[in-house]
């Protein structure tokens, strides 16, 4: 690694780490280097000295610009589709009334927008849909629905079709009224998080992988607190739980039932 000092790196790297849970060790410092160095080129901050000194006072819109730059925001509609079709299955096996999902770490909306499209075609409309992220900055993205074309990869043109319209050459607008169905929230998986009602379900997909065991622990505390006894998380087809809690039961492929002493309650 060259061009910054290293302390500092590893100092950064343990700000974001106590911040928000993302493990980046040495093997990663070049990577986290370029995109600091992007940060500053950007105007955000002057250098690693200045960008330390408000990291350590605790400087929150600072950890916010930081955030835009080290999560990763790459994805697109249908991604890992199965975990959809799970979904409107169990719903419709249980029946229960005004459903409450929780997408965290949405990024840009394309996995929530994804629920909410897969729950109309199957004719269910009595749900709701919390979108999270760490990044204000994809949070502002996902506000606008306005969508690159290179999103719709694993998208059938019907669907685009029917819920998006055609916005120039390379983008298209989610349809407003899909939009009644999700609420955008700015949350931190590692601060502690207490919704008014558990969820049915939880999506944290893709998320785990940055974490190590402790911030998977602290993530998974707030995850099952907020899921109601007997409903499911799902995380990434990639991914494992380097400690599965006791309250948690696999039931498939990257898929948990929230249990209480390992034993499961269907309601």
């Amino acid at each position: 690694m060259t061009g910054m000092d290293e302390a500092q790196i590893c100092l950064i790297s343990s700000y974001i780490y106590r911040k928000f849970g993302i493990y980046m060790g040495s093997d990663k410092y070049e990577r986290l280097e370029l995109r600091l160095k992007n940060m500053m080129n950007r105007g955000y901050c002057t250098s690693t000295d200045e960008l330390c000194e408000r990291l350590s006072s605790g400087d929150s819109r600072c950890f916010d610009q930081l955030a835009g730059f080290i999560t990763t925001c790459h994805t697109f509609f249908f991604r890992e589709p199965e975990h959809f079709r799970i979904l409107a299955s169990d719903i419709k096996k249980r029946r229960r009334p005004a459903i409450r999902i929780w997408c965290t770490a949405c990024s840009t909306g394309e996995e929530p927008y994804s629920i909410v499209m897969t729950l109309l075609q199957q004719g269910i409309t009595d749900f709701h849909i919390i979108a999270s992220d760490v990044n204000r900055d994809v949070l502002g993205n996902f506000n606008r629905g306005l969508y690159h074309e290179n999103r719709f990869c694993r998208t059938e043109d019907a669907v685009r079709d029917l819920y998006f319209t055609r916005e120039d050459d390379s983008f298209w607008r989610i349809n407003s009224e899909l939009r009644k169905y999700i609420s955008i929230k700015n949350l931190n998986l590692m601060d502690s998080v207490h919704f008014a009602r558990p969820f049915d379900y939880v999506f944290c997909r893709n998320v785990f992988i940055y974490f190590d065991r402790d911030s998977q622990a602290a993530a998974l505390t707030n995850i099952t607190e907020n899921l109601r006894t007997d409903g499911l998380l799902f995380i990434g087809l990639a991914e494992t739980l380097l400690s599965e809690p006791d309250n948690l039961k696999k039931t498939g492929c990257s898929v948990y039932r929230r249990t209480v002493n390992g034993e499961g309650i269907h309601i």
